[in-house]
């Protein structure tokens, strides 16, 4: 090599007319210095044998500090230079060299070489006859600064330019995109995953846990090479320099999806969504669905697509509609409450009145010559039972007036029920109607807010007590039933013999803010419709052939539990008919 070609006295190198058809990069090697100088102090003088693991740290630490034109036509970089500048080379240097790249620097780097070193390599992609050749600057002040030439030959010089024409559309594509997107280099991950997998590792979740350090290592060396204008408008970054580095940024405040993300690329998939909080770099805290795309073998693995799409606002919005239906819910627990207040009053002044006439009887027989002490006792004992009815009445009268967050735990919904008929013994006594039960025995847990259920239940059985108002006295009945169908779903439904819903509103009966009652507030059955679907379940409403109407709903026993069709739950209601009540 000439001294033109090599121009090591001046520690740069020349200029791109003076060396005609060679790539040049020039190299930061300041963050891999440790790494270099232990490798050289292993083996002396190169001919590295490389680690996979080592070589993808070392070559992840190295930074660009520029490159020429024909660098960037040669091995397809983008044209703007910004978004090649500082970046690790692992992301940008061909797969079939990197072994030669990675000794060519550790020699150059090692303190008592001075000069030139080269490598020749056969192929490197669309390269014939590839020579690398590499020099340090001498000047003390770039004692870390490594040039590296590339001479090669095309084996299809139109490729070439196809090549180019392909990148333009491609960058083009990616940058008009309407949604934030980032440009990842996973190469050096999957390079890891390949090793365990060769070495019997099928197991990633079970493996991660153990060695939870290679979660932290993929982070590191998995890197942001490119992004478009909308993930910087997201991110509020003003230059694309502040996003090309590692991932760690990206996931620095859900860790969990760091792990995620890594055993979907592992287990070979082609996407992986989720929804996660990011930090931007202005410090706001964004809520965002996140969208992975992995190459598959067949296409370039030098590229997973990023994207994220805020969700934000929509999660807000949400909040606030949440909050709103509380206050709905709370409004119309109320309101019942409301409509039953003699029922409640009679319900609680009967445990009062007991422990008054107890409590007087008890003084009487402590008051005489010689009290009778047993009569006490037995009357005392009274008091206290009379004292925690009252308790329990209060009680389930401030959990439906409390205002509270829902709260989802295992429930017997059978049990639900039947505190739903005590809550409205009186109310139905007093109105002459007949609440009778069946409840199928061996009926599974339910997962839901037992007062919002009591809410639907309570709603619905006292919606049936007013719509027999002015049905005849012995025609007042209301039956409940729950049983377990096919698909292991909870079904409950409620019978009445009143006057039945007027067609033309049946369509509309859930409707907010549709009443036909006389200063109804019309939320009632809304809330029960949003309660019921909160808890994975739907709810409908029919007239019986015979008179009265039939509400039933749906709920799955455990948490994942399918929806059920429309058409299933109609056809449930259809069956109640068909079958005698008993009460419990």
């Amino acid at each position: 090599m000439d001294s033109v070609d090599h121009p090591i006295e001046k520690g740069k190198p020349p200029t791109q007319a003076a060396i005609g058809q060679v790539a040049y990069w020039q190299f930061n090697v300041t963050r891999a210095r440790a790494l270099l100088e232990s490798m050289d102090a292993a083996c002396p003088g190169g001919d590295q044998e490389w680690q996979p693991d080592r070589l993808d740290m070392l070559l992840s630490a190295v930074r660009i500090l520029d490159v020429n034109d024909e660098a960037i036509r040669l091995f397809g970089l983008p044209a703007d230079r910004d978004k090649v500048l500082d970046r690790p080379i692992t992301s940008l240097w061909p797969e079939q060299s990197r072994a030669a790249l990675g000794d060519l620097l550790t020699t150059i780097a090692a303190s008592a070489h001075k000069g030139t070193v080269a490598r020749e390599i056969p192929t490197v992609g669309r390269l014939q006859h590839v020579v690398l050749t590499g020099w340090k600057a001498f000047d003390p002040r770039c004692a870390d600064t490594v040039f590296v030439s590339v001479r090669a030959t095309l084996n299809a010089p139109n490729a070439v330019i196809e090549l180019e024409a392909s990148q333009k559309r491609y960058r083009n594509m990616i940058s008009s995109l309407p949604i934030p997107v980032w440009q990842i280099d996973a190469r050096p991950a999957g390079r890891i995953f390949d090793r365990l997998r060769a070495n019997g590792i099928t197991d990633m979740a079970s493996y991660s846990d153990e060695h939870p350090e290679i979660v932290k290592l993929a982070c590191d060396i998995v890197h942001v090479f490119d992004v478009n204008k909308e993930a910087m408008v997201l991110f509020g970054g003003k230059h694309r320099s502040e996003f090309i580095g590692s991932v760690k940024y990206l996931f620095s405040t859900t860790p969990g999806a760091t792990k995620r993300v890594m055993l979907a690329h592992f287990s070979g998939v082609r996407n992986h969504v989720e929804e996660l909080k990011v930090r931007a770099f202005d410090g706001r805290l964004l809520d965002v669905l996140l969208l992975m795309t992995f190459p598959v073998p067949g296409e370039r693995l030098d590229t997973t697509i990023l994207m994220m799409i805020d969700n934000t606002a929509r999660l807000e919005a949400e909040a606030k509609l949440r909050k709103i239906e509380a206050d709905f819910s709370h409004a119309a627990r109320l309101s019942t409450l409301g409509e039953m207040t003699t029922s409640i009053a009679h319900e609680i002044k009967q445990p009062l009145s007991a422990i008054l006439m107890n409590a007087q009887t008890s003084l009487r027989y402590l008051r005489r010559a010689e009290p009778n002490l047993g009569k006490v006792d037995i009357l005392t004992s009274r008091v206290v039972e009379s004292a925690q009815r009252a308790g329990d009445i209060i009680g389930r009268i401030q959990d439906m007036a409390g205002k509270r967050e829902a709260t989802s735990t295992l429930l017997d919904f059978n049990d639900v029920i039947r505190q739903c008929v005590v809550f409205l013994r009186h109310e139905s006594e007093d109105k002459g109607v007949v609440i009778t039960t069946k409840l199928h025995q061996d009926l599974p847990a339910v997962r839901g807010d037992r007062i919002q259920l009591q809410q639907v239940i309570v709603n619905l059985i006292v919606n049936s007590i007013q719509a027999m108002k002015t049905a005849p006295h012995v025609q007042r009945d209301i039956f409940l039933e729950t049983r377990l169908d096919e698909n292991a779903r909870v079904e409950f439904s409620i019978r009445d013999t009143g006057t039945g819903i007027p067609v033309d509103h049946l369509d509309q009966i859930f409707d907010g803010f549709f009443t036909t009652k006389e200063g109804g507030l019309g939320i009632g059955l809304a809330i029960c419709q949003s309660i019921i679907k909160a808890h994975g379940g739907e709810i409908a409403a029919s007239n019986r052939p015979e008179g009265g109407a039939m509400f039933g709903f749906s709920i799955p026993a455990t948490a994942k539990g399918q929806l059920q069709s429309a058409q299933s739950l109609g056809t449930f209601l259809e069956r109640q008919d068909d079958r005698v009540p008993r009460i419990i």
